[in-house]
């Protein structure tokens, strides 16, 4: 009798494994996400439900991007807004098919992380842009590598034995894909390392490039006179004194905005991004400052 119920009960754990791997796998197949960009001339509802009736839980900017995992027949896409389900409606988002990236560790080293780039109509291209963005990765391997070596030997300095903490070293570098429409595609490379004191420091690099081609821009291809610079500094200026909350720059000429300045392509234009105590006090972070097209065209 207890051989029989243990035959019984293992059959209905087979059973319930086999239905969960296929419940799974159809849920893996059945999400496929797109990327979308809100394109409204203000901003774009968030609802907690697919209807006009539902509650407004938050608002995206013109030319934000999103992903959406499903849409309605009655023309609601879900994302994800602020970690939780949410609705926008779909007749303002405008979807793009990007290039396949690939996410790929240096040497199998979980602190360095780097994009590729795959099924691109043109090899040449493909390789010049995997190329860029592996060059970026063995550059940052190196520090990673002097980091370990200078860790290892400050640890018989005595403030290690007094203050630990100050003394274990961190390092990563890790990416960010900010726009891919197929036609521009721009990853943002974040490396980060603790070396003692209060916090550790970022640097910042964004890699920009036409896909055709594979053709990697700076912000000089982009704003190509003085006049467009000056332009640029006075809008992201204003904009800053707008949300004095978050910059402290009190002139046009604290914005620094040099011909090798780190930036990103949007839905609207670029996105200027700045590094830490550049512009704004650390808790800030890295702030961003959005640049419409018409301002530098």
């Amino acid at each position: 009798m207890k051989k029989s119920i243990f035959r019984l009960t293992m059959v209905t754990i087979a059973i319930a494994l086999i239905a969960s791997v296929f419940f799974v796998n159809s849920e893996a197949k059945a999400a496929s996400v797109q990327t979308a960009f809100v394109n409204v001339k203000t901003s774009l509802n968030v609802r907690n439900a697919p209807s006009e009736k539902a509650t407004i839980i938050g608002s995206l900017k013109s030319g934000a991007t999103v992903s959406v995992y499903s849409k309605t027949k009655s023309g609601w896409s879900e994302i994800r807004y602020k970690s939780k389900k949410a609705y926008v409606s779909t007749k303002y988002l405008k979807f793009f098919t990007g290039v396949t990236i690939s996410k790929h560790q240096y040497k199998n080293t979980k602190a360095v992380s780097y994009p590729q780039v795959k099924g691109l109509k043109s090899k040449k291209a493909q390789d010049k842009i995997n190329a860029a963005l592996l060059s970026h990765a063995k550059e940052s391997y190196n520090e990673y590598l002097q980091l370990l070596k200078d860790e290892k030997e400050i640890q018989g300095d005595k403030m290690c034995k007094e203050y630990p903490f100050s003394c274990d070293y961190d390092y990563s570098s890790s990416y960010s894909v900010k726009y891919n429409d197929g036609k521009q595609l721009s990853i943002l490379f974040q490396d980060y390392e603790y070396t003692g004191g209060a916090h550790g420091m970022s640097s910042l690099e964004g890699y920009n490039f036409t896909i055709s081609d594979g053709k990697e821009l700076n912000l000089n291809n982009i704003l190509t006179s003085d006049a467009k610079y000056t332009a640029v500094q006075k809008y992201a200026y204003n904009y800053m004194k707008k949300h004095k909350d978050i910059f402290y720059v009190t002139s046009q000429s604290d914005v620094n905005i040099k011909r090798d300045a780190q930036f990103y392509f949007n839905f609207n234009g670029i996105t200027l991004k700045f590094g830490e105590y550049s512009v704004a006090p650390y808790a800030a972070g890295t702030p961003t400052v959005d640049i419409p097209r018409s301002v530098y065209k």
